[in-house]
């Protein structure tokens, strides 16, 4: 049977330390992913558990969104937030300044 090529990019200190573990199992990198591979193929699944911290993600999405809103307010464009204390929304502008009259 004819064998298909593959190339991967990867960092070169994390393949180092995967041939030394392939080579610790008596195999060489070709084969150990080859081995993966066929695991994968066969149970048509990732041979271990793929998660995401929903506190991670969370923490993401914030520092995103708080990026974005720095990113506008010094552009000068006035941001539409939401006072919880006077239970209003209100624009804020770059010096600061936060209007809460919205018509």
């Amino acid at each position: 049977m004819a064998e298909a090529r593959l190339s991967v990019r990867i960092d070169p200190n994390t393949k180092r330390q995967a041939e030394a573990v392939f080579d610790a199992l008596g195999m060489n990198l070709s084969t150990g992913i080859s081995v993966y591979l066929k695991r994968v193929a066969a149970t048509r699944a990732i041979p271990f558990a793929l998660e995401l911290n929903d506190s991670t993600v969370e923490q993401r999405m914030r520092n995103a969104v708080n990026a974005k809103i720095s990113a506008q307010i010094e552009r000068g464009v006035p941001i539409a937030l939401f006072d919880n204390e006077q239970n209003r929304p209100y624009l804020e502008y770059e010096d600061g300044r936060r209007v809460y009259e919205l018509d």
